[in-house]
């Protein structure tokens, strides 16, 4: 019987599993869920669940989540327990600030680049998904409209290093923003209000106006979040002396 040598020239034709392609699979895939809202804050996370759900072994998995550990989107707030960053005002106020800088400029440099009637339908066609998903009131398609539009938008200026950055904002706002599902009446109307506003940011970058695209998307931003603050106050039977 001929027993398999690894060393002839015959076998040297196969080549190493690369096990950083799943593990960067499920990074991305992962990364995506918590941009598109699909954890909430404090949520806990399984290895082992999360590896059955992506049919890998539970390595993978372990890796891809340090590496969100090293980007504050996940927190190890046990021994063996790992949760999705909770919600924390002021880090959250503070995440807000640097986002309305960072994105505000992102849809400056769209609204700089020449004129491009498919960037225009594409913004379009995202903000429509939006307002579509809230008529049936899916609201998870509403959250992955919201942030396909955002990232559109954003890409166009032509900036990978500034959509990295803000990528990895999102990583620590996104769950929050998803978590407003528990209040439908405060969700559909900020996502309500946030289309309007889209259509101001189409039609600032449409009409190459700077200002008006870093206005529009700072005011989306600011405005979302100050919802989102007075319901999480009064989750937590505070009062901020405000009404909606």
């Amino acid at each position: 019987m001929d027993t398999f040598d690894p060393t002839t020239k015959s076998s040297r034709t196969l080549l190493p599993v690369d096990v950083t392609t799943v593990q960067e699979r499920v990074y991305q895939s992962l990364r995506l869920g918590l941009l598109k809202g699909e954890f909430l804050p404090g949520e806990q996370v399984s290895i082992r669940a999360l590896a059955e759900i992506f049919g890998t072994s539970p390595m993978p998995v372990r890796e891809a989540l340090a590496r969100l550990i090293a980007e504050r989107a996940i927190e190890q707030s046990g021994p063996r327990t790992l949760r999705v960053a909770p919600y924390l005002a002021s880090d959250h106020e503070n995440y807000i600030r640097v986002r309305m800088q960072l994105e505000g400029y992102a849809a400056e440099r769209a609204a700089s680049v020449p004129k491009d009637p498919a960037l225009i339908d594409r913004l379009k066609r995202h903000n429509e998904r939006i307002a579509e998903a809230l008529v049936v009131r899916d609201f998870d398609a509403a959250l992955a409209g919201n942030q396909a539009f955002h990232f559109e938008l954003y890409r166009a200026g032509g900036y990978p290093q500034l959509l990295d950055i803000i990528s990895t904002l999102w990583l620590r706002t996104g769950p929050i923003v998803a978590s407003a599902r528990k209040d439908e009446a405060m969700f559909e109307r900020i996502f309500n209000i946030g289309v309007r506003i889209h259509d101001d940011a189409i039609d600032a970058v449409a009409r190459r106006d700077r200002a008006a695209a870093r206005w529009a998307i700072n005011l989306d931003i600011r405005s979302s979040h100050l919802s989102i603050r007075r319901f999480y106050k009064r989750a937590s039977g505070e009062t901020d002396g405000t009404t909606e």
